[in-house]
């Protein structure tokens, strides 16, 4: 059989894509939603998007992309599995600890749905959750996407490409994170320090970054493919 028509190779691409698409996606589809409920559209946060009323498509992409990394096995050997399958954990994490909201920190109430007043534990574990899920996915990006057989010149060539990108994408994700930690030491110290949903654009960024690479390693942008 043609490896090209495998049906179970370009169902393992698609699942790849799949992942891919769900995160360039997200940021998008939250704040379009919300701008059509004639709603304060961009939030500070992905994560306040769990109070909108877009939490419902938020928890089920993100429920979504852990069952998805759960299912993604890698090479035999690799330890690619494992790795997703820590990133998917995240992920729910996410998705089942949301972050701790109160009245005080929004701008915008009138598109919150709901509030909460838990214990600012659920907090720690809800960020802990996301910077962890980022982290994993720049790991994977930086280190196991990059992996090469060698095959052929041609491949290779095409291979190196791949592999720019998949580093362009880690270090992106490093970057923004390094961005946003920096961001809320300074806002410890001063409280009264505030960059306007600047976390929700290097989350944005951070997810388009991820959903690149696994679309690249579905082999959704054609001219990067091997022939």
């Amino acid at each position: 059989m043609n490896e090209s028509n495998d049906p179970i190779l370009i169902t393992f691409k698609e699942l790849r894509q799949a992942v891919g698409w769900l995160g360039i996606l997200l940021p998008f589809v939250l704040s379009i939603g919300l701008l059509i409920m004639n709603c304060c559209s961009i939030q500070d946060s992905i994560s306040q998007y769990y109070y909108t009323r877009m939490g419902s498509y938020l928890t089920g992409t993100l429920c979504a992309v852990g069952l998805f990394l759960f299912a993604y096995k890698g090479y035999p050997g690799d330890s690619d599995g494992r790795w997703c399958n820590f990133a998917a954990i995240c992920a729910l994490g996410v998705a089942f600890i949301p972050m701790q909201l109160n009245p005080a920190d929004v701008d915008c109430s009138n598109c919150i749905v709901y509030f909460t007043n838990g214990t600012p534990w659920w907090r720690v574990f809800h960020f802990i959750s996301a910077a962890l899920f980022f982290i994993t996915l720049a790991y994977i990006s930086l280190c196991k996407f990059t992996k090469s057989n060698k095959d052929s010149k041609d491949r290779s060539r095409r291979k190196h490409s791949r592999n720019l990108l998949y580093r362009i994408c880690g270090i992106t994700i490093f970057s923004c994170i390094l961005v946003l930690a920096v961001y809320h030491i300074i806002g410890m110290i001063k409280p009264e320090y505030k960059v306007n949903r600047l976390t929700f654009f290097m989350e944005s960024i951070m997810l388009f970054a991820f959903g690149t690479a696994w679309l690249v390693k579905g082999e959704g942008l054609s001219f990067l493919n091997d022939n």
